[in-house]
């Protein structure tokens, strides 16, 4: 069975969210967030980091609340009106964190990227430690987060 001109044109490209946060962008995987959720009250936690802000209650589930920024060693960011968590799926195989939810300060922009649109930059500074690397898509700075650090970070401090 052969392949229509459309199938092959779209083969490479992934579906992404350009996730807004206060002074950047996040590329993520679409599969990679379960959901968008409106701001809610928090849980405090015991946590003995100021970048795990609480938890909450997510259809049934525990999950704890991360502030990308500050894990990352950047500045906390301001009270947003536009603020949200976006639910993340977790990429380890961890059976006692199978999701965990991120400060996001919009809703996320849908990017449809291949290795036609996407391109590696390395001046875009500050990086931070859990920044994987820095890219534009379409003339729009983002940076891709190393899931896998942050999620071993969280495990760690929790």
């Amino acid at each position: 069975m052969s392949q229509t001109p459309a199938k092959i044109e779209h083969a490479g490209q992934v579906d992404c969210l350009m996730v807004p946060l206060n002074d950047r962008q996040l590329l993520l995987p679409n599969v990679t967030v379960a959901e968008i959720i409106p701001f809610s009250q928090l849980m405090t936690t015991n946590s003995s980091v100021d970048w795990i802000l609480g938890s909450l209650q997510w259809r049934g589930v525990q999950i704890p609340v991360v502030c990308y920024e500050m894990l990352n060693g950047l500045t906390a960011p301001r009270p947003s009106p536009n603020a949200r968590f976006a639910v993340i799926n977790g990429v380890g195989n961890h059976a006692d964190m199978p999701f965990y939810a991120m400060l996001v300060q919009g809703i996320p922009k849908l990017k449809k990227v291949d290795e036609k649109n996407i391109q590696e930059v390395d001046s875009m500074l500050p990086k931070g430690n859990m920044d994987r690397m820095s890219v534009s898509v379409e003339g729009e700075a983002a940076f891709i987060p190393d899931l896998d650090a942050l999620e071993a970070q969280m495990l760690t401090a929790r």
